[in-house]
C-alpha cells in the first residue's frame, strides 16, 4: 500500500498536509479494506478523450471538442522510438530545442468536462524522457498542464545531481494546490505511466505511478477543481517552450469518472485475464467491482461558456476618483456608441449632470473608459449606461462618491488586498460591509503567469467577473499595481519578453488615472482623503538599467519611475503617504530575487532622500508572500529621521507559505492565515491627525490593530 507523501512549498503554492494530517490519513487507510478505493458508484460518460498518437493528434472520441494541434513544426511529430511505443503503433515525439523555438507541444482547445464538469476526473498517460533534439533539457518537463492555470498538471523536476523525479498537481478555485514535488525518480529512455484522479464527491485525490497508488490526500470541504480553457500535452500551461517535454508520449485518456487500481495497474501491465487492456477498452475490459455507472454522452454535450467567455459583458467599475474627476470602465463585446449619463439622483427620468458617448473598439478588448471631470468634492453620484433601450447599469448600486475636499479636515476608508484567485470570495463581502471606501490591488490580482496577449485578457475578463467584487467596485472607486503573475511568470522582472502585452491588459482592464509613463511601467498615485497612495511597479524597470542609487548595481524602480516618486513626494500635502509594490520591502529568504532585500541599495537610498528633503507621513506597505506581517524599522530613524513602519497583506485566496514568516528584528507581528486583508481608516482632524491600520479576517475578525499619529511620521528638531 502506498501512503501520501507531505507537501512541499513551491512558489505560491499551500502546505495541505501536516504530520498529524499525514498520520490520520495512514490510520484511515490502515483499518479501510483496499478494494473501497474508486469503487464508490458515480455515474459519467467514461472515456471523454482519448490520444492514441498512431497516426494523427486526434482524439479517438469527441475529437470535435478535443482535436489536438501540434505547435513546434517539424520537431512536433508521430513516431516510433527504439523498443517502440509504449501503445499502438506509434506515440507523440517531442524533440524541443533551439531550433523548434522551444515551443514542442500539442494544443487542445477545450477542457476536460465530464457529465458533473470537474467533479471527477481521471487523466492517465504513458511518457519516456529522452534528448531527442540533443541539444540539453528544462529544468522542468511538462507531460501535461491544463490552462489558463495548473488545474492538474503532471512534469518532472531536475534535482542537484540532474535526475528527474515526478511532480503533480491540482490547483483549486480558492488557490489551493493539492500536490507532491517529491515523485519517484525517472529513468530516461525507459518507458513509465501515471495516472492522476480528482474525486470531489469522494473527497480525494490521487497519483498512482507505473500502476502503484503512491499518493493519496483528502480535499477541504467545497474545494472545486480550477476552472480550465484548454489541456497542454507536453509542455506547460504557458506553452511558451520553458518546460517542453523532451521524448515521448503516448496513449493519453480523460475520463470522467475515477477509475480504479485495478484498472489503471491493467493499464500499466496492459493486460487483464489474457486479455489486451489499454486507455481505450479499461473500462469494458475491467469492470469496476463498485460498479461504475457509465451513461450515454448526448451528441451536443460540450463544456458551458464561462461568466467570462468574450462574448459576456464585465462591470461597470469604478475606476479612479478623485475630488473633482472620476473613471467609470466597462467591457462591452458590442460596436455600438454607448452612452454615460450622469446624475445627482437615482432617478433616471431626471435630467443629467453630463453624458459622455464611447464606442467600443476590438483592438482594446471593447474596454471603455468614461473620464468624467468637473465634480463636486464628496459628492454622491449615479450613473447610467445605455445604448437606445438596451441597458446595462441602471439603479441605486450605480453610484460612487467623489473624494473630499482637499482643503477641507476629512477622513477615509480604505482596503488593500493582493494575492487572489478567481473564487467568489468572502473577503470582498467583508470589504464592503466594513465601509470601503476605495479598494487598492497590490498585485498577483490575478494569477496569470503568461504574456500571451489573449490568455492575459482571458483572465483579467475572469477576475472582472468574480460576483462579490463586481459589487464591491461597481459603487466605489479601484486602483491597481501588479505583481509576477500578474506581470508575467514567477520572480519576473523588466527583461522578461513579451511584458509589452501584460501590460497592453493592464491599461485596458485597470482603470487607473495614469499607466507610468511614456508606454513604460504602470505607477500611479492618488489622493483620498488624508492618505496619498504611490503604487510603484517593481516590475517593469527592475533590471533593465543601472540603479540610479548606485551604478554599479541593477535598478528596481528605474531612473524614470524614481524622477516621478521624487516630485510627486514633494509635492504632496497628505498627512500620511503610503508607498505600495507588489512585493514587500525585505528580504524573503527563499531562493527568489523578488523583494526588495535584492534591491536594498535602492530602498535605502529611498529612505535617505525621505530624511534629506524632510518627508513626513511615510509608510510602506508589501503584500505577495502569503503572510500578512507589520514591521516597524527602529534604524531607520538614522534617515529618514522617524521609524519607517511596513505593513504586508497576503493573501485573499487559500494558500498560506509559512516558510516565508520569517525572523526579523523588526518584526512586530505577523499571521500565516488566508482570506484576509488589510484596512486603513485615516483622519486629519487637525487636532489629531491618526491612521489605524487593522489586518482582517473575512469573518470580520481583527488580527492585529495598530494606530500612528502622524506627529509619529516626522523628523524631530
Amino acid at each position: 500500500m502506498a501512503f501520501p507523501v507531505p507537501l512541499l512549498n513551491y512558489d505560491f503554492m499551500t502546505t495541505k498536509m501536516t504530520f498529524s494530517g499525514w498520520l490520520a490519513l495512514l490510520i484511515t487507510q490502515l483499518l479501510s479494506p483496499a478494494t473501497a478505493i474508486g469503487d464508490s458508484l458515480v455515474d459519467g460518460f467514461g472515456l471523454i478523450a482519448h490520444w492514441p498518437f498512431d497516426e494523427n493528434f486526434s482524439s479517438t472520441v469527441n475529437n470535435s471538442l478535443y482535436q489536438g494541434y501540434p505547435s513546434g513544426s517539424s520537431h512536433v511529430g508521430i513516431g516510433a522510438p527504439e523498443n517502440g511505443p509504449a501503445v499502438g503503433k506509434g506515440a507523440l515525439r517531442l524533440a524541443s530545442g533551439q531550433k523548434s523555438g522551444n515551443r514542442t507541444f500539442v494544443d487542445i482547445r477545450h477542457p476536460l468536462y465530464g457529465l458533473h464538469g470537474y467533479d471527477t476526473l481521471t487523466i492517465t498517460a504513458w511518457y519516456r524522457l529522452e534528448d531527442l533534439g540533443h541539444d540539453g533539457m528544462d529544468a522542468r518537463n511538462f507531460v501535461w498542464e491544463s490552462t489558463p492555470s495548473y488545474s492538474l498538471a503532471l512534469g518532472l523536476r531536475a534535482g542537484p545531481d540532474n535526475r528527474r523525479d515526478a511532480e503533480w498537481w491540482f490547483l483549486t478555485r480558492a488557490h489551493t494546490a493539492y500536490s507532491d514535488v517529491d515523485g519517484p525518480i525517472i529513468e530516461p529512455g525507459k518507458w513509465h505511466h501515471a495516472a492522476m484522479v480528482w474525486n470531489r464527491p469522494e473527497g480525494h485525490c490521487r497519483f498512482y505511478h507505473d500502476g502503484i497508488l503512491r499518493d493519496e490526500m483528502r480535499l477541504d470541504p467545497g474545494h472545486e477543481l480550477e476552472w480550465m480553457t484548454g489541456f497542454h500535452i507536453g509542455n506547460h500551461r504557458a506553452g511558451d517552450g520553458a518546460r517542453d517535454w523532451d521524448g515521448w508520449i503516448d496513449d493519453v485518456a480523460a475520463f470522467d469518472v475515477e477509475l480504479t487500481p485495478e484498472q489503471i495497474k491493467s493499464i500499466y501491465t496492459k493486460s487483464a485475464n489474457g486479455v489486451a487492456v489499454s486507455a481505450a477498452n479499461v473500462l469494458q475490459t475491467v469492470p469496476s467491482s463498485g460498479g461504475q455507472k457509465l451513461v450515454s454522452r448526448p451528441p451536443d454535450f460540450s463544456p458551458p461558456k464561462p461568466e467570462w467567455d468574450p462574448t459576456c459583458i464585465q462591470g461597470p467599475f469604478i475606476g479612479h476618483v478623485s475630488d473633482k474627476s472620476a473613471i467609470v470602465w466597462a467591457r462591452i463585446p458590442d460596436e455600438r456608441n454607448w452612452t454615460l449619463s450622469l446624475h445627482e439622483e437615482a432617478d433616471v427620468d431626471t435630467d443629467p449632470i453630463l453624458t459622455r458617448t464611447i464606442r467600443p473598439d476590438p483592438s482594446n478588448d471593447f474596454c471603455l473608459r468614461w473620464e468624467l471631470a468637473g465634480l463636486e468634492p464628496s459628492t454622491r453620484y449615479f450613473y447610467r449606461i445605455h445604448s437606445g433601450d438596451d441597458c446595462i447599469a441602471s439603479g441605486q448600486e450605480y453610484c460612487f462618491e467623489t473624494s473630499p475636499d482637499l482643503s477641507q479636515p476629512s477622513s477615509t476608508t480604505l482596503v488593500f488586498a493582493s494575492c487572489a484567485g478567481f473564487d467568489d470570495s468572502e473577503v470582498w463581502t467583508r470589504m464592503e460591509q466594513e465601509g470601503a471606501e476605495g479598494l487598492i490591488l497590490l498585485g498577483d490580482t490575478p494569477y496569470i503567469d503568461t504574456v500571451e496577449l489573449p490568455r492575459v485578457r482571458d483572465a483579467y475578463r475572469r477576475f472582472a467577473s468574480i460576483p462579490s467584487l463586481v459589487r464591491l467596485i461597481r459603487s466605489r472607486p479601484f486602483w491597481g499595481t501588479w505583481d509576477d503573475h500578474d506581470f508575467g511568470r514567477n520572480d519576473s522582472d523588466g527583461t522578461l519578453p513579451g511584458k509589452e502585452f501584460t501590460r497592453q491588459g493592464f491599461v485596458e482592464y485597470r482603470p487607473n488615472a495614469t499607466h507610468g509613463e511614456n508606454g513604460g511601467g504602470v505607477y500611479t498615485r492618488f489622493r483620498h482623503g488624508p492618505v496619498e497612495v504611490f503604487l510603484l511597479d517593481a516590475r517593469w524597470f527592475a533590471r533593465t538599467e543601472s540603479s540610479w542609487a548606485d551604478p554599479e548595481l541593477p535598478t528596481l524602480l528605474g531612473h524614470r519611475q524614481w524622477q516621478w516618486l521624487r516630485a510627486g513626494l514633494l509635492n504632496s500635502t497628505a498627512p500620511f503617504r503610503i508607498l505600495a509594490t507588489g512585493m514587500i520591502w525585505d528580504d524573503k529568504e527563499n531562493s527568489e530575487s523578488d523583494d526588495w532585500g535584492t534591491y536594498m541599495h535602492e530602498r535605502l537610498a529611498i529612505e535617505q532622500w525621505i530624511g534629506d528633503n524632510d518627508i513626513p507621513g511615510v509608510i510602506l506597505l508589501g503584500g505577495d508572500i502569503h503572510v500578512s506581517r507589520h514591521l516597524k524599522y527602529d534604524d531607520s530613524q538614522q534617515r529618514a529621521g522617524y521609524v519607517l513602519h511596513q505593513f504586508i497583506t497576503s493573501p485573499v485566496h487559500d494558500g498560506v507559505i509559512p516558510s516565508l514568516n520569517v525572523d526579523h528584528p523588526a518584526l512586530v507581528w505577523s499571521a500565516e492565515e488566508s482570506r484576509t486583508f488589510l484596512k486603513i481608516e485615516a483622519s486629519d482632524d487637525l487636532e489629531d491627525q491618526v491612521l489605524n491600520a487593522s489586518w482582517m479576517r473575512a469573518n470580520g475578525e481583527t488580527m492585529h490593530q495598530v494606530s500612528i499619529h502622524a506627529s509619529e511620521l516626522q523628523a524631530m528638531d
